[in-house]
């Protein structure tokens, strides 16, 4: 094989270098290239002789490693002289993709001939001239204008391919990627191809005015007009991947604003100024020359004909809508990046002009989406109601509405700048939004006056799916506005009769399915109609409960609703759920005999999968699992509400039996995998949010277990479920998992993470819903304890970092856990819950300051249920009061106050209260462990006065010490201001408990003056640093509220024991005492400010005239 291709490689440079040869020379005088070009079908089997043996050229790198150099030169000069004729340029664009294919055979050391190893470098002049429009002219330059031969289809079709190979390939050129002009050739190519098409509500049968090479003819263009968008997508993709954020944003901004224009038909007019002489560099210079930029490159296309066909805008307006989510990708994957946020995208604008640049516009000086918002949101507005000579255009106003859509998405939670007054930046054009929607949202009724088509079928679809994004946003506030626009989305009891569920052989078809009486419209599309009304309302009502749209939305929606319906439309969609589901696993089918039985599929709302366009069967597999959870919901509720004797309920629990499994599965589908796709299939879903629906739909039975009075569940389905989510999703996502495991997780997560997090709440509430309901499924305890325990042990052991991210998942699971406490058999339950309080304290141990507040509550639940049937011994329990209180874990210890025996808590672990109140550097604990002293204290009982001698006897110089430290600022440091006056008043309180006790106690006068003198010395120099209001000390770090707190606690002693208080004062110095009096009557008083009489003015008489 080796010496055949070697023959056959000498055999192409032999032929093509003969052309050049001395006696060709002689024969041709001088006209060889001439010559060499005439031999069309010849220089066309070279080509394809030299495409043929690339593969096998790597063979040949030792012995010869520049002949694929050699091989470019050689195509390169074939088509330089002889690219007129279509058989060449054919085989050229062809040599071209495969060499791009084998681009390892062109690098930098094997070049020869050739200056550059790029392919499409070598390519790209000649792809790009095959492509060019042809233009009318009354005098040739050259001969080629009347006699080429470029405009072949077959030719233009092998560009575009060829173009779209070197697209998809990292080795495009790199100045290919900032420049426009490719983008500018093909949008001038697409403008004069797409006029040349059958119309597209042109009959697909053949006309006998028609000749065939017409029909024909038609169909080539459609095809390149098709395979010509599908490069423009591929470019833009190529153009801004792999870049930096700043190149990214740019190229964006000029495919977006370029669009802008296209659609629009904004052009730069003749004799209007363009030069960038005299321009200086500011914010807003820079937004005019973006938008000037863009108005030049759509005016290279717009030169040949302004306004543009509608097939040009409908493609500019969905790379508009292409752009702006590409845009939105890249801000998600770029901490400190916001091109939505006025403030943030003129700080980074301001910042790109400070660090200086030679051009005014360029990569590092650009501008951004939002500062062009008012031109976008026209141009979409505009383009929703694209009109040509009086007849709509759905097409574009598809296009113009999906602008919205991705509008939405990147401004709707933006706030007014300009108004900073709370509103939406969108709101401001409120009027103008509405007005597109509802345009498109009339297509129902509006498409009989004009020509039937499916493209009415699909602009009502997009309506809906623009009002649900609407609504999702909290945009529409005016509740007239939301019942214009809810009234053609909202179904009819026409539309969606009662119907059971088929018993085998019985035919419900013209029950579930809707048919159009028009014998003129389409019959595949027109059931487009109520599935978009149907997706609409499921997705309303299942994102109100998952929290996607806010309460006030939601209940606008709901008051429109008649209630007679729901369950109506339940069924409905519970039959659109189960063939949207039987119509994408037949799809995920790859086996031939599979694929053959899906051609005749017959569901509940169609007689023949063959009746179906693609855009029905679609907008069905794609919704699937919104109308399965919606389903599901309203059934379960309608069977709650409803009679024993009610008709309903047993058709209603039919259905439930029929989407359990459904639910099942399709969950099982998109965790494995099964389901996904490749990004070019129509039918690939979103896996998240299938899984997450799924999920809803499952913890709406496992909630509703007593209404389901049948054996939905499987005994090991459930377990299975919950083992598939926690192994592949939970564990995932807390990297607990092998890589396998992890990459199958990367599948779930989207670039902006909205799913994602849908998804992660979802699996949890499942997870303890059933945990919660354990008693009443078959699930078995033990086995469901391991997976809920092992993230938790995860955290123990420090495999898991606790972050913000994640505290939701530990929160839930430690949740699980306390559910599965309560419902554990007594002979392990001991060990459970041993293991339990250890994971608890370990978990409130290692909560940093960020998260603590969030994980507390959650720990303190679960150590509380543990205290309150506990099968640990009052040792075991004071060991672990010990350590709560060594630790910090004032929560912790709370908890157990309020649960334990008192007298267990507080004998175990007064040592360590008292080592924790007398380490005076931990500012931080203080507070904490102050708190819950008190709260114990107040617990003890009037008949166990004891149990408080013994706390006090313990603690109360530590307390003391402290009031004295706080109140004085003897030893400030970190947290201590914040925590001073806090500090202060527990420790006063604590004292005040003690009080009371020794008022209460038999105790002698002189031990009670004892205690209250050394109180009232701490007090009465507390009063002295820091003042009392309206007298203040004038000392550094005074604060006035402790002053008077001291006040208050003379005032409470001197009123409820006079006698003791009057003995406490006889054994008080002078000075302590005068200062203790002044407060006491400014308590008493009321603080009043002193009073300063004003001296009195002197009568000037002078100040008098007669």
């Amino acid at each position: 094989k080796v010496q055949i291709i070697w023959k056959a490689f000498e055999a192409v440079e032999t032929s093509f270098l003969g052309a050049w040869s001395p006696a060709v020379s002689d024969i041709s005088k001088g006209k060889e290239r001439e010559k060499f070009a005439s031999e069309a079908a010849f220089l066309a089997v070279l080509l394809r002789l030299m495409t043929t043996i690339l593969p096998w050229l790597q063979h040949f790198n030792t012995l010869d490693r520049w002949i694929p150099s050699r091989f470019s030169c050689i195509a390169s000069t074939i088509l330089e002289w002889c690219g007129g004729h279509p058989v060449v340029l054919f085989e050229g664009t062809v040599f071209f993709e495969r060499l791009n294919f084998y681009s390892n055979l062109v690098s930098p050391n094997s070049c020869c001939v050739t200056t550059t190893e790029n392919t499409a470098g070598l390519a790209m002049s000649f792809l790009l001239s095959i492509l060019r429009p042809p233009q009318s002219k009354v005098v040739a330059d050259k001969e080629e204008d009347f006699t080429s031969c470029r405009g072949p289809l077959d030719a233009q079709r092998s560009a575009a391919m060829c173009l779209k190979a070197l697209c998809s390939s990292c080795d495009f050129p790199n100045d290919a990627f900032l420049s426009f002009d490719l983008a500018n050739a093909l949008y001038s190519f697409l403008h004069d191809r797409c006029g040349r098409r059958s119309f597209q509500h042109f009959t697909n049968c053949r006309s006998l005015a028609l000749s065939r090479a017409v029909t024909n003819y038609f169909e080539d263009c459609q095809l390149i007009e098709t395979e010509t968008i599908s490069l423009i997508h591929a470019l833009l993709k190529a153009q801004v991947a792999g870049r930096k954020t700043d190149e990214q944003s740019y190229i964006c901004m000029r495919w977006l604003l370029s669009a802008r224009s296209l659609v629009s038909g904004d052009m730069i007019k003749r004799g209007e100024q363009t030069s960038d002489t005299h321009i200086d560099f500011s914010v807003s210079t820079v937004i005019e020359r973006a938008g000037l930029i863009g108005r030049r490159d759509a005016s290279i296309t717009l030169g040949h004909s302004n306004p543009p066909r509608w097939q040009l805008k409908c493609i500019a307006a969905n790379i508009a809508s292409v752009v702006i989510e590409t845009m939105l990708d890249i801000e998600s994957q770029t901490e400190g990046i916001s091109f939505s946020n006025y403030k943030l995208a003129h700080a980074r604008c301001t910042e790109m002009l400070r660090e200086g640049g030679s051009q005014l516009y360029s990569s590092s000086h650009h501008s951004y989406p939002i500062f062009h918002i008012e031109e976008l949101v026209t141009m979409a507005c505009s383009a929703s109601a694209a009109t040509s000579n009086h007849s709509e255009i759905p097409s574009v106003q598809i296009s113009g509405v999906r602008i919205l859509i991705s509008l939405f998405h990147a401004f709707g939670r933006e706030l007014d700048f300009a108004t900073n007054d709370g509103t939406y930046v969108l709101q401001q054009f409120s009027s103008q939004i509405i007005s597109a929607v509802k345009h498109a949202l009339q297509s129902e009724s509006s498409h009989k006056d004009t020509a039937s088509g499916h493209e009415f079928h699909r602009l009502f679809a997009v309506g809906c799916e623009a009002l649900f994004v609407m609504l999702r946003y909290g945009f529409i506030t005016d509740s007239i506005a939301m019942k214009r626009l809810l009234k053609p989305v909202l179904l009819s009891a026409e539309e969606v009769p009662f119907s059971s569920y088929p018993n085998t052989g019985e035919n419900i078809f013209h029950s579930l399915s809707s048919k159009s009486v028009d014998i003129i419209d389409d019959p595949r599309t027109y059931p487009l109609f109520r599935i978009s009304k149907l997706s609409f309302t499921a997705k309303v009502s299942v994102a109100s409960e998952l929290g996607q749209i806010d309460q006030t939305s939601a209940s606008m929606v709901s008051d429109n609703l008649e209630t007679h319906i729901i369950v109506p439309t339940a069924v409905h969609a519970a039959a659109s759920a189960i063939d949207g589901f039987l119509l994408h696993t037949s799809k995920s089918n790859s086996d031939d005999e599979s694929r053959s039985t899906a051609e005749n599929f017959t569901g509940l709302t169609f007689e023949n999968r063959s009746n179906l366009d693609d855009t029905v069967e679609y907008e069905i597999i794609k919704s699937w699992p919104t109308f399965a959870a919606y389903a599901v919901k309203s059934l379960l509720a309608s069977i709650a509400k409803s009679s024993s004797d009610d008709d309903v309920e047993p058709s209603s629990k039919e259905w439930l039996r029929k989407l359990y499994p459904i639910a099942c599965s399709g969950l099982r589908r998109a965790i494995s995998g099964t389901e996904r796709q490749g990004n070019s299939n129509p039918t690939k879903l979103h896996e998240s949010e299938t899984v997450a629906l799924c999920i809803y739909s499952l913890r709406c039975f496992v909630m509703e277990k007593d209404i389901v009075n049948y054996d939905v569940f499987c005994p090991h389905e459930l377990i299975d479920i919950v083992h598939l989510l926690t192994k592949s999703i939970i564990f995932s996502y807390l990297g607990l998992s092998d890589t396998a495991s992890g990459s199958q997780y990367e599948s779930f997560s989207d670039s902006r993470g909205d799913n994602l997090d849908l998804l992660l709440n979802q699996s949890c509430m499942l997870i303890e819903d059933i945990c919660r309901n354990i008693e009443t499924l078959p699930v078995k305890s033990t086995v469901l304890t391991r997976l809920v325990l092992e993230p938790l042990a995860a955290v123990q052991e420090h495999q898991i970092t606790m972050t913000n991210d994640n505290i939701f998942i530990i929160c839930s699971f430690l949740r699980s856990s306390q559910s599965l406490l309560k419902n554990y058999p007594a002979k392990e339950k001991a060990t459970l819950e041993k293991s339990l309080v250890e994971l608890t304290l370990s978990i409130s141990k290692d909560a940093h300051d960020d998260i603590i507040e969030k994980i507390n509550s959650t720990c303190s639940s679960l150590l509380k249920s543990c205290c309150e049937q506990t099968c640990m011994s009052d040792q075991e329990w004071g060991l672990v009061a010990a350590y709560t209180a060594s630790n910090g874990l004032w929560d912790a210890w709370t908890t157990l106050s309020s649960t334990l025996p008192l007298t267990v808590l507080i004998t175990s672990s007064i040592k360590a209260v008292t080592n924790s109140l007398a380490e005076l550097k931990r500012s931080s604990n203080h507070t904490r462990a102050l708190v819950a002293l008190r709260m114990a204290l107040q617990s003890v009982s009037n008949n166990d006065p004891c149990l408080i001698c013994f706390a006090l006897q313990h603690v109360g110089c530590e307390v003391l010490q402290l009031l004295r430290v706080y109140s004085l600022r003897i030893n400030p440091g970190k947290y201590f201001d914040e925590n001073r006056i806090t500090v202060c008043a527990e420790s006063v309180k604590v004292n005040m408990i003690a009080f009371q006790y020794l008022n209460t106690a038999s105790m002698e006068e002189n031990g009670f003056v004892s205690f209250l003198s050394a109180l009232f010395d701490v007090l009465v120099e507390a009063i002295s640093f820091n003042g009392l209001p309206n007298h203040p000390s004038g000392k550094n770090g005074a604060d006035e509220t402790i002053g008077r707190m001291c006040a208050q606690f003379f005032v409470y002693v001197a009123r409820t024991t006079p006698a003791m208080f009057k003995s406490t004062l006889t054994v008080m110095s002078v000075e302590r005492r005068s200062v203790l009096e002044a407060a006491v009557r400014a308590d008493m008083g009321g603080y009043a400010a002193p009073k300063n009489d004003p001296a009195k003015k002197r009568l000037n008489l002078k100040g008098f005239v007669r």
